[in-house]
């Protein structure tokens, strides 16, 4: 008795170091380091950028040209992954990363500001290109009925990395103020690193299933229907748009993130002045930021085990509604405890449907054309960040903050409303 349990705990043992050796945690494990390193130079840019200029000018730049390439940026993004496979195209393009931010940090030693944001501006558009080729890759790395585990694992850790990284920052560049900006050039040369350490887990991570294997498996055919053209890995960057336009579910996705991206960025560039104005100082901010990351974190932990595949049309308007209220609600409410509370339900809401979502899109589009769908609805959302924040540096000082905020949240129901005013019929389990 007592040689076949300690046979079975053996087997056990193995079997759970089998699991966190897996492809899936290895990506989930570069993708949690890479995040947090990604917030340390977000903080790191603003900081030191500051510390130079002792302007607000040069940091607001910063933001704008985070966000001004990453429309084009995800649809090259979805093409290429399309074209050579999406693990190869995220390694390539964290290798990039990892040189443009050591570069970055370079620069900042050498206090060279023109220098510093064109870097930005390449790390960014890189950042944008692996978003869609980071979705692309899920259903490559599991079998069909865990694809939505891995989406909930990944949305788990951006949203405790939304949590953790600030704060690593914060308190690391505290700690070494005394140091001048060596203390901002450490944290981005560390997100380099980063880079390198989730480039290095991709190096070694081998698909378990290919596009047509996952269409087997889950009983779907993997040639397209009649009358649907066939598949062109090597097509246009922009085929991305028409094949997102002709599928109901990706077009309503696409107008919900173009209309929640856009309030979302004008509430994060009106938040300093919104804190100051209401709680006498802008460092409740980090509370706001807080509960979005918390109701996140909450949201993706709950789906770990999910065993749904993917997400109706009428489940996705409830949630992105969900998402949507509490953020046009901030403008009218302003007990502190209540404002943070309507972020944790916004964080809250939002994550089941991404992760549903994404996980619908890889059910229901072939493998050989996701990057690129994923790149289209992605580029409406980078495409409502742009309209919110060029909204909020307008109109926000001739508005006010409160009007600026319901204007943009307003445009962007419209736009949610939009997607459902589409034929909203479940997609066909056919391929696109």
């Amino acid at each position: 008795m007592s040689t076949f349990t300690s046979r079975a705990a053996m087997s056990e043992t193995r079997a759970r170091r089998l699991r966190l050796a897996s492809p899936s945690a290895r990506y989930v494990t570069g993708r949690a380091i890479s995040n947090v390193g990604d917030w340390l130079t977000t903080i790191a840019v603003a900081v030191s950028l500051w510390s130079l200029t002792q302007s607000v000018t040069a940091p607001a730049m910063a933001i704008l040209l985070r966000v001004a390439p990453r429309p084009l940026g995800t649809l090259a993004g979805g093409h290429v992954s399309d074209r050579l496979g999406p693990l190869r195209t995220l390694m390539t393009l964290n290798l990039g990363r990892a040189a443009a931010t050591g570069l970055l940090a370079a620069a900042i030693g050498a206090r060279a500001i023109p220098l510093m944001l064109l870097l930005l501006v390449i790390s960014q558009a890189a950042g944008a290109a692996a978003q869609p080729a980071g979705q692309a890759a899920v259903p490559r790395l599991v079998p069909p009925h865990s694809v939505a585990r891995l989406n909930a694992a990944l949305g788990a850790v951006d949203a405790t990395a939304l949590v953790a990284g600030p704060g690593v920052a914060a308190a690391l560049l505290t700690l070494a103020s005394p140091l001048g900006l060596v203390a901002p050039v450490g944290l981005v040369a560390a997100d380099a690193v980063s880079f390198l350490v989730l480039a290095g887990l991709l190096l070694t991570l081998r698909p378990v299933s290919s596009g047509a294997e996952t269409a087997a498996a889950m009983g779907e055919p993997t040639r397209p229907r009649a009358g649907e053209p066939a598949a062109q890995p090597g097509g246009r960057e922009w085929a991305g748009l028409g094949l997102m336009l002709r599928r109901p579910f990706a077009r309503q996705l696409s107008l919900a993130q173009l209309g929640i991206f856009a309030t979302i960025t004008a509430l994060q560039a009106v938040l300093p002045a919104a804190s100051a104005q209401r709680f006498g100082s802008a460092d409740a901010i980090g509370w706001i930021y807080a509960a979005v990351g918390m109701g996140n974190a909450v949201g993706a932990t709950a789906l770990l085990r999910t065993r749904h595949r993917g997400l109706g049309p009428q489940a996705l308007g409830v949630l992105t509604v969900l998402e949507l209220i509490p953020l046009g609600a901030f403008a009218l409410v302003s007990a502190f405890w209540a404002d943070v509370l309507l972020a944790g339900v916004s964080g809250l809401a939002s994550a089941p449907y991404e992760i549903l979502a994404a996980s619908e899109l890889a059910r229901t589009v072939r493998a050989d054309r996701l990057g690129r769908v994923n790149g289209a609805v992605w580029l409406f959302g980078y495409t409502g960040m742009l309209a919110g924040g060029i909204a909020a540096v307008t109109l926000a000082t001739r508005l006010g903050w409160a009007s600026t905020l319901m204007l943009v949240w307003f445009c962007g129901a419209v736009a949610l409303v939009a997607g459902w005013a589409r034929p909203r019929r479940r997609l066909s389990v056919v391929p696109a």
